[in-house]
Parts: structure tokens; sequence; C-alpha cells
């Protein structure tokens, strides 16, 4: 039995991959502003549910963080922060 030594044609168009767009997220998870503050998991939760968490909503049993509110909080001053 002969083996081939060639190597297998490329075929066409399988080196182009094509980039689908990804959508533009406008909120956190509670975890990733946990991440962003290096906070623990259950902290944040705890933060998220007492209202201390900043652009925190719910949503049935989902907690989702406002990126624009939670960003903006990030920026204002500590001397500032009430």
């Amino acid at each position: 039995m002969k083996t081939s030594t060639k190597a297998p044609e490329a075929v066409s168009g399988s080196a182009t991959k094509v980039l689908e767009p990804q959508p533009i997220r406008i909120t956190y998870t509670v975890e990733e502003a946990a991440d962003l503050l290096g906070l623990g998991r259950s902290l944040a939760y705890k933060l998220a549910a007492s209202g201390e968490l900043p652009g925190v909503r719910r949503l049935g049993g989902r907690y989702v963080v406002s990126k624009a509110a939670f960003d903006a909080w990030l920026e204002v001053p500590e001397c500032l922060r009430v």
C-alpha cells in the first residue's frame, strides 16, 4: 500500500472566515461589575439587591447593570460621591 506524502490542497474559500458584527452591549452582568470593582460575586449581588451598586435594574429574577450609569459613577471623583 502506497501513502502519499503530498500535502492536501486547500479547498477554495476554506481559509476565509467572515466575522459577524457583535451587538453593542449596554449592560454589564453583576459578575462583570464585581470584576471591575475587584469584589466577590456574593458581595456584588448583596450590593445590587440593596441598591448600593450603581445602575442596577431588576428584570424578573435577574439583575443587570447599566454600563452608562456604572461607568459614569466610576468617573465621579471620590470627594464628590455621596
